[in-house]
């Protein structure tokens, strides 16, 4: 094979795999939005069963017992499932797909909630300051669109 044509070989594999990357990725967030979809709610969550592992693994962490953590764990997360519900409807698919996971380790109500809150916030101060903000040199650079998506990212070179 000449020089050319191992190119046009290796420049056809590389679209072909990258191809094969951006379908999967798009059935995946298609999955993703269905089963969050399903029934048009919040996800349902075993509050009790996610604030008796929390307690567990927190009491091993610290080497003590922590009374009223459970308690306090299912009224944050009961709290937070009602906000959760009161915006669901005005949540958009981006977001819920971006935030909500119940198949993660330790799904919570409290960290989706915050997630959607941390995307409004930086939704809302990408509009009310649209300029771009000053170069950085700190790695990695994050390139944003105004919906808080990332448009790129550009490693650091090692010196």
């Amino acid at each position: 094979m000449r020089g050319g044509s191992r190119r046009t070989l290796f420049t056809g594999t590389a679209m072909y795999i990258r191809s094969r990357i951006i379908v999967s990725g798009v059935i995946i967030l298609m999955a993703a939005s269905a089963a969050l979809a399903k029934d048009g709610g919040i996800p349902k969550l075993d509050i009790q069963k996610q604030c008796q592992k929390t307690q567990i693994a927190t009491d091993e962490f610290t080497g003590t017992k922590n009374p009223g953590a459970f308690d306090l764990c299912v009224k944050t997360e009961q709290s937070a499932r009602e906000k959760l519900a009161e915006r669901w409807a005005t949540t958009s698919a981006l977001d819920k797909i971006s935030c909500v996971h119940p198949g993660v380790w330790s799904p919570s109500y409290f960290e989706w909630l915050a997630c959607l809150d941390t995307r409004d916030y930086v939704q809302t101060m990408r509009k009310d300051h649209p300029e771009p903000m000053a170069a950085s040199k700190l790695c990695p650079i994050v390139n944003w669109q105004l919906d808080g998506s990332i448009t790129g990212v550009v490693t650091c070179q090692l010196r």
